[in-house]
């Protein structure tokens, strides 16, 4: 239990001007800043492509790959589909409509510091029943659903949409906690 306060406590310590997600620009957004006192840009570099290799292969039916890697800028950013996971069809009580979040995340790093953020501009829905699939911009999923639909995933849109803010701080939390630690393996 005392690990485990220190270790938020360490993070919430080397965060600044952490706001809460929010939709705007249609995306739902959140920007982390993590001072890293006495880290190059290279090594918070190595270790933003570390965190999220680590992270992307836990994720079985994730996507996530890498769109743009400049070591001489210190910049990663990565595009994918992160599962939210699944809800019962309307009508179709037989079938499923899996959920994916469709993201960017970005990670600027400088001398001592990094900033971390992430985009989710929409939500794309499979059906399990027979090949169809669609995509809801998250400004009508969040903060107040208005999206409507011609297909059968309503109920998907109502119990997965409000996911992406816990599972997307998540992200920037881990992210934001190992580029501020490492890993074991940065002292080889």
């Amino acid at each position: 239990m005392k690990k485990a306060l220190l270790t938020i406590a360490l993070l919430a310590a080397g965060l600044t001007a952490s706001a809460q997600g929010e939709v705007k620009n249609g995306a739902w957004e959140d920007r982390r800043v993590v001072e890293v006192a006495g880290a190059s840009v290279s090594t918070l570099y190595l270790r933003s492509l570390e965190a999220l290799s680590d992270w992307a292969g836990s994720q079985e039916k994730s996507k996530i790959g890498i769109d743009v890697q400049d070591k001489d800028e210190g910049i990663v950013v990565y595009k994918g589909e992160y599962y939210l996971g699944n809800a019962k069809a309307n009508l179709a009580p037989m079938a499923v409509w899996d959920t994916w979040a469709n993201f960017t995340l970005k990670v600027r790093c400088k001398e001592g510091r990094a900033q971390v953020s992430v985009a989710v501009p929409s939500l794309t829905f499979r059906f399990s029943g027979q090949p169809a699939e669609t995509t809801a911009p998250i400004d009508q999923l969040l903060p107040e659903y208005k999206y409507k639909t011609k297909y059968t995933n309503k109920r998907a849109a109502r119990e997965l949409s409000p996911k992406v803010p816990t599972e997307f701080e998540a992200i920037l939390a881990a992210m934001c906690e190992r580029l501020a630690k490492g890993s074991e393996d940065d002292d080889f």
